[in-house]
């Protein structure tokens, strides 16, 4: 057992590896030569895969400058949206969030910011996986409202097509204002600045009724 654990240990570690190597590969590249220089032929050939090797681990050539992914929802991630004691509020803003960081990978944070602002075009692609992450949550919450699970909070949405589109919207907002701070922290867990950011807009929203 502890052979097999051992073994795939260090297959993770492999993966990291390549995963990183061709990240600096392809960001190096879009940085010094531009986006258009970035193809995938030159971003394998500088990080020394082959292009079946580069897909395996990005689908297009912006995710491998940004170091992103496409955005799933864990089973584990809907359990704990499921089971949380939590407001609704705040179970759709920490669904979000987990979604989101399978995505956009915290160990590349700092480079991505650089890149994004180097190369302003990339935004169109970091923008599609935010959409495609509200897209996936909005999807849960309209199967927990299609469930007919009593819910008291579920109840007392307006309208049930409509709620969870503007609830998403604002656990858009409440995140993005989240992610920002722990970006501009540059360290420690994004939890704190999560539950700041909730406690912070239901304040303005008290403050403004």
């Amino acid at each position: 057992m502890q052979g097999n654990q051992s073994e795939l240990s260090q297959r993770e570690r492999n993966r990291v590896e390549t995963w990183n190597a061709v990240h600096e590969a392809a960001s190096s590249i879009a940085l010094d030569d531009g986006l258009a220089a970035a193809t995938i032929d030159a971003i394998a050939a500088r990080a020394g895969v082959s292009r079946r090797t580069f897909f395996n681990y990005f689908p297009t050539k912006e995710d491998a400058v940004l170091g992103t992914r496409p955005p799933v929802v864990g089973e584990g991630d809907i359990e704990r949206f499921r089971a949380s004691g939590e407001d609704l509020l705040t179970r759709t803003v920490e669904l979000l969030a987990a979604v989101l960081t399978t995505s956009f990978v915290s160990g590349s944070m700092a480079r991505r910011r650089v890149v994004v602002a180097a190369r302003p075009e990339l935004r169109e692609r970091v923008m599609q996986h935010v959409s495609d992450a509200e897209r996936l949550v909005t999807e849960v919450l309209h199967e927990r409202i299609a469930e007919g699970v009593p819910s008291a909070e579920i109840d007392a949405l307006p309208d049930a097509e409509r709620s969870p589109r503007a609830l998403i919207m604002l656990a858009g907002v409440i995140t993005k204002f989240a992610f920002t701070a722990y970006q501009d922290a540059g360290r420690g867990d994004l939890e704190p600045h999560l539950a700041d950011s909730i406690s912070t807009f239901r304040k303005v929203v008290d403050a403004t009724r």
